[in-house]
């Protein structure tokens, strides 16, 4: 399938619909080899602008796609129009589908201690069927460097198809992207962020009004959950409405 990208402050987007991003996905998995899929946001595009590193791996992703109604009210003001938005959290549901309906195997990585297993747990309770070959929490910490290369050989060992790392951006793309090569059976990889909190009903998901209209972000800032400390939460809901407005709007004139 042919796809259209269009670009927000330099980073390419895939413009297409939820069912054409699983179709993609699939053909990624049916072809074989490894596939990066990101999911970028307002939050993700800002960071790109003053990280190179998470920039240059943004633009190598197999397969980019709109995460939040900011990024979809950009490519307005951008001249271009995005035929949907894909939240993450929604995308991540929709590939356990296909992986149950496909038999396509499935890592989870990241998160808090305990709340992989946990998600995997629920993830089994809702697909029977699927196949959930491993699980794993965070590596931060002393033993960073030693952990780190265990849960490679795990990986490997396990030999998903799928990969789900939950380790917040932009490290969850950068921790991708430094061990491409050694992911050697890995056919799909994605930085899912809180997917596995959602998954694993650690933190409860906005009501679907507030999804359907886009508005996530105001019902994380009214609605605080212990992860998320007030601060940390004004800050992001500024960045993701007038500072990366405010990028898009200054970009052709820079």
């Amino acid at each position: 399938m042919s796809r259209t990208r269009l670009k927000l402050l330099d980073i390419p987007i895939d413009n297409l619909t939820p069912t054409e991003a699983q179709e993609t996905v699939h053909g990624f998995l049916r072809q074989g080899g490894f596939h990066h899929v990101v999911t970028p946001g307002a939050e993700f595009l800002l960071e790109a602008t003053a990280n190179p590193q998470f920039r240059k791996i943004l633009q190598q992703a197999d397969l980019s796609l709109a995460d939040g109604m900011s990024v979809h009210l950009a490519s307005l003001l951008n001249g271009e129009k995005l035929k949907s938005r894909i939240p993450g959290a929604d995308f991540v549901a929709g590939l356990m589908d296909l992986a149950e309906a496909e038999n396509y195997s499935v890592f989870l990585f990241g998160a808090k201690h305990g709340v992989a297993e946990r998600a995997a747990e629920r993830l089994i309770q809702q697909h029977p069927r699927l196949r959930i070959v491993g699980f794993d929490t965070d590596t931060r910490g002393s033993w960073f460097k030693i952990r780190d290369q265990r849960m490679i050989e795990k990986i490997h060992l396990a030999k998903p198809d799928i990969l789900l790392v939950a380790l917040g951006a932009p490290k969850q793309e950068l921790w991708i992207a430094k061990h491409r090569p050694a992911l050697h059976d890995v056919k799909v990889a994605i930085g899912v962020g809180r997917s596995l909190d959602y998954i694993s009903g650690v933190v409860t998901r906005p009501p679907k009004v507030f999804r359907v209209l886009g508005l996530e972000w105001l019902h994380t800032f009214w609605r605080p959950h212990a992860y998320h400390q007030p601060d940390r939460r004004r800050q992001r809901v500024v960045n993701a409405t007038w500072r990366f407005m405010w990028a898009i709007l200054r970009k052709p004139h820079d």
